[in-house]
């Protein structure tokens, strides 16, 4: 007897109660259509064998595969909702931070009394919203700040400053937008931003400004919206 024989005949009550997979099932074929002696052996399970206990033995394992065939996919769907379920938590937090905020960009040649005006206007509609002014010197230092080279903006100090004021209001998230169509048309207002996107765009937007904007688009979309 040789090393197949061994293999094959350890391998035969399961070839008989067809719980091998392809490739045991394939060997076993395989080496019965050449040993005589392993096929013999092969007949005598087939008779010896009960054709009850014979189903038994195998609606139990067919059991026992589906059982584990339905936890793995069990598993699977509670690890991919939980995932979805930290990236939402960590998207709505991130939103609620950022997304309570107002920037109303001043004109050049606005007065204190319009200023004030507009500062009365954003407290009617969120008397607790907190209101910071920021000077175009401010906003100079501001953009400098993002950028991994700051030198690009030599020589935009003073007069050259194409940065302008601006009022930070920061609020209720969901009174920013009802805060913006009430001043929008208020004297001295250049432009007003609010995040008008869902929190997912928010952090993915995020992400991709932290990690793969360049200092010229940086500067690009800020006078984008100083601008409009």
């Amino acid at each position: 007897m040789n090393r197949d024989c061994d293999i094959t005949q350890d391998l035969l009550f399961g070839y008989n109660d067809e719980t091998l997979n392809f490739g045991s099932k394939e060997f076993v074929e395989n080496h019965l259509k050449t040993c005589e002696n392993c096929k013999k052996i092969y007949e005598e399970i087939k008779k010896d064998k009960d054709p009850e206990m014979n189903n038994e033995e195998i609606d139990f394992l067919k059991k026992i595969k589906n059982k584990n065939k339905k936890n793995l996919i069990l598993t699977v769907i509670i690890t991919v909702l939980a995932i979805f379920l930290f990236i939402t938590i960590i998207a709505f937090v991130n939103y609620a931070n950022k997304a309570n905020k107002i920037e109303i960009f001043l004109k050049d040649n606005i007065s204190s009394e319009e200023i004030e005006e507009i500062k009365k206007m954003v407290k009617e509609k969120d008397k607790g919203s907190e209101i910071i002014h920021k000077s175009k010197d401010e906003a100079l230092r501001e953009i400098k700040s993002k950028l991994q080279d700051p030198k690009l903006l030599d020589g935009y100090e003073g007069e050259k400053n194409i940065f302008p004021s601006s009022l930070v209001v920061k609020t209720k998230f969901y009174k920013t937008k009802e805060i913006k169509e009430y001043i929008i048309n208020k004297e001295g207002i250049k432009n007003i931003t609010i995040i008008e996107t869902n929190p997912y765009m928010l952090l993915i937007a995020e992400i991709y400004t932290k990690y793969f904007n360049s200092s010229n688009e940086i500067i690009e979309r800020e006078n984008i919206n100083y601008n409009q």
